[in-house]
């Protein structure tokens, strides 16, 4: 299995990860992950309900770089022990022959961590990454 660097793409109100992976299969999955940084005390948090990964970092870039790396582990643990299809499965990720679909905004902010935030009222801002994905086992 490679795992290709990802390119991280920064502007003033845009992050773009893009993910590559290959394992001999010649199936490409494009879908997108939303992810939401915050401030939580004095450091930024990183944190993706549709996948229930958080990182944190000292600013906003940090946080962002930092959840890249962590989305990358994951990405690499699941590959290895292959469980990756019944890992997003479980997180209600839709999986077909042909497409990967993240569980739809809606019921992210179901989500209990996501509940929290939104009571606290805490301001937070939402990236979209496209992510590309040449495996799935």
């Amino acid at each position: 299995m490679e795992v290709k660097t990802a390119e991280r793409i920064s502007t003033k109100k845009k992050v773009k990860l893009r993910v590559n992976a290959t394992e001999g299969n010649n199936t490409d999955y494009q879908f997108v992950i939303s992810f939401y940084v915050f401030q939580e005390g004095d450091v930024q948090i990183a944190y993706c309900p549709s996948l229930d990964l958080s990182t944190s970092g000292t600013d906003y870039l940090d946080a962002v770089k930092n959840f890249y790396e962590c989305f990358q582990l994951y990405i690499e643990s699941c590959l290895e022990m292959g469980t990756l299809t019944a890992d997003l499965k479980a997180h209600g990720w839709k999986i077909t022959k042909k497409s990967i679909t993240p569980p739809t905004t809606r019921m992210q902010l179901r989500d209990k961590p996501m509940i929290e935030l939104l009571e606290k009222n805490v301001n937070f801002q939402r990236i979209v990454a496209p992510v590309r994905l040449s495996a799935l086992v």
